[in-house]
């Protein structure tokens, strides 16, 4: 197995269980203005970022407020409750192997950068990337190549070389993510959200718990 010199993350339910904690911002700050979610709402709220969720909530629950206002109000509602969210088991250990081996590592996320950066703050995460890539830094979004195309390039221009995709790494929880990275040439490690979650196929591995998930990774070293 090639081993990697280049680490993508994603970030939200890959590095931190934060995925209840959007679903809640979005439940209770769409209730102000009498819009109801309700459980068949969940994958939908889960997959998009704020703005693709106003966009559809506006178009066909009626929400009534404008998309400025709307994400101030969710992202204040998540600032004053992500100081609560772990981070995933297995987390910590993963980030200082790759740190100790030389990697250089990055986040690649379909989020709005207030909200990402947020999440990674609260657990002093930043510093361990070179950079933070998000919705605002590229054209499409997951599962479309273009995000993690996008992160080679600036991982080129943060180290002034050419890096080839068979020398990154990403690691994703969404198998969008994965279709994402794989469409790009990355190996992927799909680390599962919940243990019965379905595989996805374009992973070079699967996993859920945390000892195969830092095994996984270290065959990757």
């Amino acid at each position: 197995m090639t081993k990697a010199r280049y680490i993508f993350w994603d970030s939200d339910n890959t590095l931190a269980e934060n995925g209840e904690l959007h679903w809640h911002k979005h439940l209770e700050t769409a209730s102000k203005y009498g819009v109801k979610l309700d459980n068949s709402h969940r994958l939908k709220i889960y997959q998009n970022n704020g703005q693709q969720n106003w966009t559809w909530m506006k178009k066909e629950l009626g929400l009534k407020v404008d998309c400025d206002t709307y994400l101030e109000e969710v992202d204040q509602w998540y600032a004053a409750h992500v100081g609560d969210v772990p981070l995933r088991s297995g987390i910590a250990e993963v980030l200082d192997l790759f740190t100790k081996a030389g990697c250089r590592q990055c986040v690649v996320s379909n989020g709005r950068r207030n909200s990402v950066l947020l999440g990674l703050n609260a657990r002093d995460l930043v510093s361990k990337f070179d950079f933070i890539l998000c919705k605002e830094d590229y054209e499409g979004r997951k599962p479309s190549p273009s995000p993690y195309l996008t992160a080679m390039r600036k991982m080129e221009d943060t180290i002034n070389d050419t890096i080839h995709p068979y020398e990154c790494l990403a690691i994703e929880d969404d198998p969008l993510g994965v279709t994402s990275a794989a469409g790009a040439g990355i190996a992927v490690i799909h680390r599962r959200l919940h243990k019965k979650d379905p595989v996805a196929p374009e992973a070079i591995v699967s996993v859920f718990d945390a000892s195969e998930f830092v095994s996984a990774c270290r065959n990757f070293i």
